[in-house]
């Protein structure tokens, strides 16, 4: 995928690869999307949302289930 260099598009080819349009734009691209009458719209991400990572250590012991938090201690070739 091209980086950093608008796509052009259809509305609907827009609608049809709507996901892979929106990792282009996530990753810094703008996708141009033309309607039948030849009006361009842009679409383009407006800013970075929160990584998985980061939404997951926001969930890390948010819930108080009363069962300890697992973790991969004692897993591995270092176990004890």
């Amino acid at each position: 995928m091209l980086c950093d260099m608008a796509t052009t598009t259809t509305t609907r080819e827009f609608i049809r690869h709507f996901a892979r349009l929106k990792k282009a734009a996530a990753n810094g691209d703008e996708v141009i999307v033309r309607d039948r009458k030849g009006q361009a719209y842009v679409f383009r991400a407006k800013d970075a949302g929160p990584s998985l990572a980061a939404q997951l250590t926001d969930l890390c012991g948010a819930l108080r289930t009363g069962a300890p938090i697992k973790n991969l201690g004692g897993f591995g070739h270092n176990r004890t």
